[in-house]
């Protein structure tokens, strides 16, 4: 049995608590389970073999004699639906029919006479709680901040609810687009995942699976041991891909030319003097001036490890982008208003204010293109791969990197990551986007979708999507479906052929697009 536990600074928390998952079973109101089986066995005449099970006999029978005219269809009906279900794969407890691919196109936007092949979903993981930091948050402010139910970086409760309530989206969505059968669990592997060795990965990917296919019993997949990086997802502290640290410095400041780094403060001048605001940075324990200090004047660095294991950001808007993504996650578990960020943003304008540290972090560190493609390239590959399999007519292809193999049949793939991940392949594919009702461009849950399209005639397009959950979606906790869909934004891939009526990317230029943009030093060894 796998132990459960969190990568916190390349260290191992083992011993963590499962995520409870959330049971939508129907509860038993007059009988229990045991009685409604002796019950048929009574009606049918079946002897009762079991010593364990014979002593519920004598209060069935009781029962029965005052209930048993009443209930006597009813098992006979049962009995009926159970013999039809023996035929077939077990039936996932459903809301409701699936929708006609006329809902579905309203919400994805392609034609309903077009076919999705397969998808793959590239997902950051759910609300958890704050990471270790440095400086650690209680040195940014005088005031408390909110405790949180887990362990540092572990996906909360909430955050799993949240992830199965995206999981069902897909699956309303996957199933209205008949990729999934409606009334049926799918065949053994046409959904699959694979997911990041953290807690929050494993759990967040969980509950995306049980959410595409209640009923189904779906767990995510993962590499057995997880004291080691995982290479789909971390091959740079895997060993499987080298990052130069000179180069890796060089690239960030070339797009920070002519300021470099020292310009950064300048350039988001408003979002540090804000956030110092919201910190009351002039009382914090950083501060420790006797007339204190603004957040804004502390000098940003950029911390390159030696051996090129890490890419940082440090001082004021490293601290920042902390602050604000600690304060979307706060909204996102449901904290009371006066908890969030101690209730001192004002309104949607300063969240995005706020959140800009966060995304420009992002963007320097996971975006730039030579560290989006030396830390990208596996997983760009592994999607590549499964998208290719789906493609193919002929034999399926050989992965170009050690990461998960996918069972024959596959049609939804599942990759649950991180934030940087997202951005890993934004920088590869020269993905842009802004989020609108979302302050953040890689939210909670918020994935990649990569989809393979046929038109009527038969050719194979890419759609490219960002999905994600709406800020007040996040803080609503908002049961998501056809009728109360997440956010959609599709992207468009800079020189890759668009179809000619629809945002998508004709497969040999997508596939063409990908395989240039994969660095062959982080595929060299493990073919």
């Amino acid at each position: 049995m796998v132990a459960e536990g969190t990568r916190t600074h390349g260290k191992m928390d083992v011993g963590a608590t499962r995520v409870p998952r959330v049971s939508l079973s129907p509860r038993p109101v007059a009988m229990t389970a045991a009685m409604t089986r002796v019950m048929t066995r009574v009606m049918t005449r079946e002897p009762v073999r079991s010593p364990a099970v014979s002593t519920d006999i004598v209060p069935v029978r009781r029962w029965f004699r005052h209930n048993g005219a009443r209930w006597q269809t009813r098992i006979a009906a049962l009995s009926i639906v159970g013999a039809l279900g023996a035929c077939t794969t077990p039936a996932p407890q459903q809301p409701g029919p699936a929708k006609p691919p006329e809902s579905a196109a309203r919400i994805d936007g392609m034609p309903a006479d077009w076919t999705l092949v397969s998808t793959v979903i590239v997902s950051r993981h759910g609300v958890r709680s704050p990471t270790h930091a440095h400086p650690p948050l209680d040195k940014l402010s005088p005031d408390a901040w909110p405790g949180w139910p887990v362990p540092a970086g572990y996906l909360t409760a909430r955050g799993g609810s949240l992830s199965e309530r995206m999981g069902r989206y897909y699956g309303d969505w996957l199933r209205a687009r008949r990729v999934l059968p409606e009334h049926a669990c799918p065949a053994p592997g046409a959904i699959y995942g694979w997911a990041d060795i953290d807690q929050r990965t494993r759990e967040s990917g969980n509950a995306l699976l049980q959410g595409i296919a209640p009923g189904c019993d779906m767990r995510t997949s993962h590499q057995p041991d997880l004291t080691t990086y995982d290479a789909v997802f971390q091959p740079v502290a895997a060993g499987d891909c080298p990052l130069d640290p000179g180069a890796a410095r060089g690239a960030i400041e070339s797009r920070l030319a002519p300021e470099g780094v020292a310009g950064l403060n300048k350039r988001y001048s408003a979002t540090l003097a804000r956030m110092g605001e919201v910190l009351d940075y002039a009382h914090s324990p950083a501060c420790g001036a006797p007339g204190g200090c603004k957040l804004e004047e502390v000098p940003t660095r950029l911390r390159v490890e030696s051996d090129g294991s890490g890419v940082t950001l440090r001082g004021a808007l490293g601290s920042a982008a902390k602050a604000s993504e600690v304060f979307l996650l706060q909204a996102g578990e449901g904290l009371p208003d006066n908890q969030v960020a101690w209730g001192r943003i004002r309104d949607d304008k300063d969240w995005a204010l706020l959140l800009e540290a966060h995304n420009a972090q992002r963007d320097l560190l996971n975006k730039t293109p030579y560290l989006a493609t030396t830390n990208g390239t596996p997983l760009l590959a592994t999607v590549l791969d499964a998208l290719t399999r789906a493609e193919a007519t002929s034999a399926p292809s050989t992965p170009a990197v050690r990461g998960p193999a996918l069972p024959t049949g596959n049609r939804v793939f599942v990759l649950t990551g991180h934030d940087t991940n997202l951005a890993n392949l934004a920088g590869m594919l020269k993905l842009d986007w802004q989020l609108p009702d979302q302050p953040d461009n890689t939210p909670p849950d918020g994935a990649l979708v990569f989809s393979l399209w046929r038109n009527p005639a038969g050719e194979p397009f890419v759609r490219v999507e960002l999905v994600y959950q709406s800020m007040q979606q996040l803080r609503q906790l908002t049961s998501l479906s056809l009728d109360e869909p997440a956010k959609r934004v599709a992207l468009a891939l800079p020189d890759c052929g668009d179809g000619p009526d629809v945002k998508a990317c004709r497969w040999p230029a997508f596939s063409q697009r990908v395989k240039s943009a994969l660095s062959p030093a982080c595929l060299a060894g493990v073919q």
